[in-house]
């Protein structure tokens, strides 16, 4: 791959003359409870805020989310295929942003997750190093607590954020991915995931690097803001709201049914290989890493994942 200098906050017209254009697709949740309608918002209008060139596509039909896409003036694709618990599933998911939008990026984000100029700036450095529909970009995410409304038009609105975010927020492990960024043709078939399970990201990953796609690690120079919430989404009927919320989490990504599911589509687990990339973006440019193979970004990060398994069993 070509590396490509870093420009601050320009990027040369394109060889056609053909600015690249970009569609961001999520599953939100139900707009019910207060505080996950408030980092709900925040997410889009996040996203909204990139600019004309990205599209943003909310996909669902579950309370209040048609409502959120007209008030924050983004698309509504409306209904999407669900499995027996009535979980959306992934391939129905990338198959309506594929049809609904002819962007030559797509990119896939969890709706709670906010991104920032820098994303934009990644995305379009990486379509200058050569791979413009071949490829797939990822990062590590920070977690922060929000709990008000987000202003993205306000600059110091935006600086007092980042400003929280490094003090107050704590970096994920490797393990967790927020968003995938990619060619529109890269994934025309995938398993049938649940969404918001675990093993399907891992799938995602690992996959693309068996393919010989590179895959980007975009945490050097972009900061993705997971903004935290609970867990009473999931298997609200079958635990008592009062439970802890680690428990959820585990159901939700290692011991429920639709986690097993997900696994046994993804034909493992691919903790390892599904968690580190085989190029990164730097301020330089895109960077082959050496011995990826290896997943040396793994092993350096197994302390931070030990503790969330930790917290996850016995937390």
């Amino acid at each position: 791959m070509k590396v490509i200098p870093a420009t601050e906050n320009r990027t040369p017209c394109p060889p056609d003359g053909r600015w690249p254009t970009f569609a961001i697709f999520t599953l939100p949740k139900p707009f019910l409870d207060p505080h996950i309608e408030c980092i709900q918002r925040n997410a889009i209008a996040s996203w909204r805020n990139l600019g004309s060139a990205f599209d943003v596509i909310l996909i669902g039909d579950d309370a209040g989310v048609a409502e959120a896409a007209t008030e924050l003036e983004v698309r509504h694709a409306g209904s999407v295929d669900r499995n027996s618990q009535g979980t959306p599933l992934l391939n129905s998911a990338f198959e309506i942003a594929r049809s609904a939008s002819d962007a030559d990026v797509l990119i896939y984000c969890n709706a709670d997750v906010i991104l920032l100029n820098d994303f934009k700036i990644a995305l379009k450095q990486i379509l200058q190093s050569g791979e413009k529909h071949n490829f797939m970009a990822i990062g590590r995410r920070t977690n922060l607590d929000v709990d008000q409304p987000i202003d993205f038009s306000d600059r110091i609105a935006v600086k007092r954020l980042l400003e929280k975010t490094k003090h107050r927020g704590k970096l994920a492990p490797v393990v967790c991915k927020e968003y995938f960024a990619f060619g529109r043709d890269l994934f025309n078939q995938i398993p049938p995931f649940a969404v918001g399970r675990g093993n399907w990201d891992n799938w995602m990953v690992a996959d693309t690097k068996r393919r010989g796609v590179p895959v980007i690690d975009l945490s050097q120079c972009v900061t993705a803001i997971h903004q935290n919430h609970d867990y009473h989404h999931v298997d609200a009927n079958q635990i008592d709201r009062n439970g802890k919320d680690n428990r959820r989490r585990k159901r939700c990504y290692l011991a429920g049914a639709e986690a097993r599911e997900n696994q046994r589509l993804a034909g493992g687990k691919h903790i390892v290989s599904g968690s580190t990339t085989s190029h990164r973006l730097t301020y330089n440019g895109v960077e082959k890493l050496f011995c990826s193979r290896l997943n040396l970004r793994f092993w350096a990060d197994l302390p931070r994942f030990a503790r969330l398994v930790y917290r996850l069993f016995l937390g």
